[in-house]
């Protein structure tokens, strides 16, 4: 049985629901062109002048940055997908999102409040590597938990609402 903190003394985790690998390709790609447009701005511009003007030495500085905040960058773009998360409970539904840097947003939703539940599989890559959109929408006014990069997302609804089901049933027959 998996834990998850904040839980009610009645309630355990059935399921996670996390992203996919895919949603770190496009953070990849990016690191990749900002350290090759590093390493290229370095070379070109520090190395060609002498080694003991002022220039070389505030291009190098600028260079220095340069990568430091590209690594910033990944670090918080990679830390902003990882903490996306979709708790499943027998009892509830909670969201966690990584809204900023060391920010987290967390929203939750009895099961019986669901009205809504819906996955969806589009694009070429998405449809190649089986990821998507997971969506629930709850009775309340605005409250939607949508996550992306989804591996096979449409798997997810069936066992929602099977829980949402339990969940009235169980409510309505005490």
């Amino acid at each position: 049985m998996s834990y998850f903190p904040g839980l009610r003394a009645s309630e355990h985790v059935i399921f996670f629901i996390r992203k996919q690998w895919t949603a770190y390709i496009k953070i990849v790609v990016k690191l990749v062109a900002n350290l090759a447009a590093g390493f290229a701005l370095f070379y070109f511009f520090v190395l060609k002048f002498p080694q003991d003007s002022i220039t070389f030495f505030l291009l190098m500085e600028m260079s220095i940055f340069y990568l430091l905040g590209t690594w910033w960058w990944v670090f918080n773009s990679w830390l902003d997908e990882e903490l996306d998360i979709i708790v499943v409970t027998n009892e509830r539904i909670i969201n966690t999102t990584q809204s900023a840097f060391l920010a987290i947003e967390v929203a939750s939703a009895d099961l019986d409040q669901i009205q809504d539940v819906r996955g969806k599989v589009a694009g070429f890559l998405g449809g190649l590597f089986k990821f998507g959109n997971f969506e629930v929408q709850t009775a309340g006014s605005k409250i939607l938990f949508l996550m992306d990069y989804v591996e096979k997302p449409e798997r997810y609804i069936d066992e929602v609402i099977e829980l949402k089901n339990k969940f009235v049933a169980k409510k309505s027959g005490r």
